[in-house]
């Protein structure tokens, strides 16, 4: 792999994900720092828009804990959208839909289309023998952070994770699918949609820092489409595939 940070390769051996993951938790601490030095921005992606996405779901005492620190990071940053329970877990992949317009299953056929290619291309991606159990797909999530733009939950995996993310894009690949692969199986708590000063930020930092360690394996893995509204973010689900 090559140094510094960079984009995911979904074709990476497990050793070279994991070199990139210390690099990665190195700059989110040093973006962690910079957002305390210079206050936070306004996220382009807080923009409205929507897009297709393929996530895996965790259980409850993950997501519960993550929704409350985000409804909290809310109260603390006035304008900032707390994130829904529903729209909390992390990204394999995700599409944007063209045009900034928001997916909608119901009225488009297109939008069906596409979720049902990725829907077949998990199924394809299950179907195959990962040779991990639910042990080897489990993700330590810890530390909480602060970036200029987001905050977030690191995640590390084991090696069965990356195998499952790794087997999602190739099957991906034979349907023509141009998916946009996540840098790590992180949750993401909010975006920003206002600036805010530095002098705000000692409560969100204090917030951030009572994160308990937990590790987990994740439930499911969600085929849906997300939208990205003023003071919202929403996940709605089409497909949903339980782990064993």
């Amino acid at each position: 792999m090559p140094g510094g940070v960079v984009d995911v390769d979904p074709s990476w051996s497990f050793d070279d994900y994991q070199a990139y993951e210390r690099t990665r938790l190195n700059e989110s601490l040093a973006e962690q720092a910079r957002a305390y030095a210079d206050g936070l921005e306004v996220d382009p992606k807080s923009e409205p828009h929507g897009g297709y996405r393929i996530a895996c779901v965790w259980p409850d005492q993950v997501i519960s804990a993550a929704s409350a620190l985000s409804a909290r990071l809310a109260d603390l940053l006035p304008g900032t959208p707390a994130y829904p329970y529903q729209a909390i877990h992390s990204s394999i992949g995700n599409i944007s839909a063209p045009d900034g317009r928001l997916v909608d299953p119901d009225r488009h056929r297109g939008d069906r289309d596409l979720l049902d290619q990725l829907a077949h291309a998990v199924e394809t991606a299950l179907a195959a023998d990962l040779g991990q159990d639910a042990d080897g797909r489990r993700v330590a999530f810890g530390p909480a952070l602060l970036s200029p733009r987001m905050a977030l939950v690191f995640g590390r995996p084991r090696p069965g994770y990356w195998a499952l993310h790794r087997a999602v894009h190739a099957a991906s690949r034979p349907l023509d699918i141009d998916l946009v692969t996540s840098w790590g199986p992180h949750l993401t708590l909010t975006r920003f949609a206002q600036p805010a000063g530095a002098e705000q930020l000692d409560a969100v930092l204090k917030a951030l820092a009572a994160w308990t360690p937990v590790t987990v394996a994740p439930t499911a893995v969600l085929v849906g489409f997300y939208t990205v509204a003023p003071g919202e973010f929403r996940v709605d689900p089409y497909r949903t595939f339980e782990l064993a």
